[in-house]
């Protein structure tokens, strides 16, 4: 990593890669985002625990940072993925709600500091604990990284969608027998008293909408009620349940996309940064404070991309070793292999190699009885190529990478015959046009 570097993609190779380029990998900033949100939410408690309303504490002002430093991270990456990207991880709502719901509690809480009022500070506290029903679901999004959980939370947003379309219905439902029954129980009911006999109605409690209908009025209050309990207990629940199972199935049917998709997400939300330096929150606030300012001051723009390299290597340096000590633990005795990170899972001792398949051609390719494979095989590297005991079969993805780009090719070669036939007309075309205007 130096100054006139550039971030492009490459294979990882460990003896000729800068250690700090292991900071973009996404399963190195998922483990450091959990360690930050468990910082996160152990300086959350501190803070609501001791609950001081005359003084801003040791934990409260470093919970403050925190909280900046997690805005400033989230900005970062919404610049850098763009906002339509952004939008489609579903962590990045909860992020945007506890940032909102800190820098509430931020303003609330100097409020209260600067002009000392008891309801004041008791709101910024109270608006605080809210953080806490996004806060630790957050910690546990690393969970939507394994199959189920990344299947799990679509459906859930799916349902959640359906979800709100439907309250539509139930709401105009809901309005049109409040208005009926607040203006002929008017006598009897306020509407706030009747808006709470509905909602408890609504929420399965139908035995009170039989105590009360005959208060509500002797004529029109029980013909109503039943039709109303029996409307929200039976004919729009039973829509309701109906409807979320079929959006779950639905999601389930393409479980594994699904969780592709969730997977892929992350991965390329993690690696659209087109910048150097990638800071660590709460890192990223010295080079906020220290290098940003000076960006706008000085026009060496080397001079301020070698202290931003300097100060991450400075910073991240303890991280570097954590994560250089794991792949030493992990891959060891595999220093010679040049991609060891990209190895698929390994074979059991009994499968069966590719020599064992069919007999070898006397090219060493071996003799394969689907036309589309032996049209694919030759998309394979020469060192795939050869019959060898010790070499695998191409792995499910690689299968899938070839015949995709045998259907490419056959496509290319339809568009080609297909304009080349067009041109041909044209020329008929164009020389009986000439054979018609020479004949007048």
């Amino acid at each position: 990593m130096a100054v006139n570097s550039s971030k492009h993609p490459h294979f990882y190779n460990p003896t000729t890669s800068d250690p700090y380029s292991r900071l973009r990998v996404p399963k190195y900033l998922k483990c450091w985002e959990v360690l930050f949100f468990g910082v996160f939410l152990c300086l959350y408690y501190s803070v609501l625990i001791v609950r001081d309303e005359t003084r801003l504490t040791g934990p409260e002002i470093a919970l403050f940072f925190w909280i900046a430093a997690f805005f400033y991270d989230e900005l970062s990456e919404w610049a850098d993925a763009g906002a339509i990207f952004y939008a489609t991880d579903i962590w990045n709502l909860f992020d945007m709600i506890m940032i909102l719901i800190g820098i509430t509690f931020a303003i609330l809480r100097i409020i209260g500091i600067m002009q000392p009022e008891t309801r004041c500070n008791d709101l910024a506290f109270d608006v605080l604990a809210l953080e806490a029903l996004f806060m630790i679901p957050r910690i546990c999004s690393i969970l939507s990284l394994s199959p189920y959980w990344g299947t799990l939370i679509p459906c859930l947003k799916e349902m959640g969608k359906d979800f709100i379309k439907f309250m539509v219905l139930i709401i105009i439902v809901y309005l049109g027998f409040l208005t009926t029954f607040s203006l002929v129980g008017r006598d009897s009911f306020s509407l706030s008293k009747m808006t709470g006999i509905l909602t408890k109605i609504f929420y399965g409690s139908s035995y009170v909408g039989f105590e009360v209908m005959d208060q509500i009025d002797p004529i029109f209050g029980p013909p109503l009620m039943v039709i109303f309990i029996t409307l929200s207990s039976f004919l729009l629940m039973g829509s309701l349940t109906g409807m979320l199972s079929n959006s779950f199935s639905r999601v389930v049917t393409h479980a594994k996309e699904e969780y592709l998709y969730v997977y892929s997400v992350y991965v390329l939300e993690a690696s659209t940064s087109n910048r150097l330096t990638h800071f660590y929150p709460p890192f990223n606030l010295l080079s906020l404070v220290l290098f940003r300012p000076w960006r706008y001051i000085f026009p060496r723009y080397h001079k301020y991309r070698a202290g931003r390299i300097w100060l991450l290597k400075v910073t991240h340096a303890p991280i570097v070793a954590v994560i250089k000590f794991y792949e030493y633990l992990k891959y060891k005795g595999d220093d010679d292999d040049e991609f060891r990170g990209f190895k698929g899972p390994k074979e059991p001792k009994g499968r069966r190699r590719r020599s064992d398949i069919g007999p070898a051609a006397v090219t060493g390719r071996p003799a394969l009885s689907s036309p589309r494979r032996s049209g694919t095989a030759r998309l394979l590297p020469t060192s795939r190529m050869r019959g060898e005991d010790d070499v695998d079969a191409p792995s499910g993805v690689e299968v899938q990478i070839m015949e995709l780009q045998q259907k490419i090719d056959q496509l290319t070669s339809v568009v080609l015959a297909m304009r080349e036939s067009q041109i041909v007309n044209d020329k008929n075309e164009a020389a009986a046009d000439i054979g018609n205007i020479s004949s007048l």
